[in-house]
């Protein structure tokens, strides 16, 4: 026996009560475009649990005997999800989405963005300016470290007021989003820099706006040398790339 209300068909087999829901041929297929935003929505979502993953483990003091395993396991999840877009590039050939194409644009006004990530970077120079690659600066003065050592008071101040390439969004990326500049990440990075982004970059540490937990004096850098992770004092002198986006 069969009956049907709406879009809920209900019927009676071997005296069990069933519901099936029908759904709308009006919803069509999945396009490409669409299938190509999942994709790059996932690849995001499941690199982020990896490296929230592995940082659990490391502040649950899992690698108190090992520090280069965490940094591996780091770099295994840096490993992974860049991975994704040459494949991503491959599975949607032709298909006119944006899965295609160089992972880096440049964008022509001291910027670049990232197909992958879907940031836009700030792209180093070597010029004397604000954004030459040999500037360094710091995250704090010191206690009780909050944000207001010249990163942030002198750089991404200049680049904000400046409204540069077109944004006043500019900041200092986590840890996560700057190893996504890592390609590829240690223990494989054999060839300093270890990244192909546009521009200039030092062979040394970036700083991340991430605080190491259980220590608000650190913070999070990224090793462009050897595609390591480690924290740092705050208030020491380092190498920053802006950020804008996510």
């Amino acid at each position: 026996m069969t009956k049907t209300r709406g879009n809920a068909m209900r019927m009676t087999i071997w005296g069990l009560s069933l519901s099936l829901v029908c759904v709308p041929a009006a919803f069509g297929a999945v396009s490409a475009a669409q299938k190509c935003e999942q994709d790059l929505s996932t690849a995001a979502g499941k690199y982020q649990l990896c490296m929230d993953k592995e940082m659990g483990k490391y502040y649950g003091d899992r690698y108190a005997s090992s520090y280069p395993r965490f940094v591996e396991k780091l770099g295994k999840c840096v490993g992974k999800y860049t991975g994704m877009w040459p494949r991503l590039v491959s599975r949607y050939a032709g298909a006119a989405t944006a899965c295609e194409g160089d992972r880096y644009a440049d964008n022509g006004d001291g910027t670049f963005y990232d197909r992958l990530t879907r940031l836009t970077w700030e792209k180093k120079t070597d010029d004397n300016t604000i954004h030459d690659v040999d500037n360094v600066y710091s995250w704090s003065t010191g206690f009780p470290w909050q944000e207001d050592g010249t990163a942030f008071t002198v750089f991404l101040k200049n680049l904000n007021d400046s409204a540069f390439g077109g944004s006043n969004g500019w900041r200092c990326p986590s840890v996560r989003e700057l190893a996504t500049l890592l390609e590829p990440a240690y223990p494989k990075c054999t060839v300093a820099p270890c990244t192909t982004v546009p521009g200039e970059t030092r062979t040394l540490s970036y700083r991340s706006s991430s605080t190491r937990a259980g220590d608000a004096s650190e913070a999070w850098d990224v090793s462009f040398s050897n595609g390591y992770f480690l924290p740092d004092n705050k208030d020491s002198a380092r190498y920053f790339r802006a950020v804008s986006g996510g």
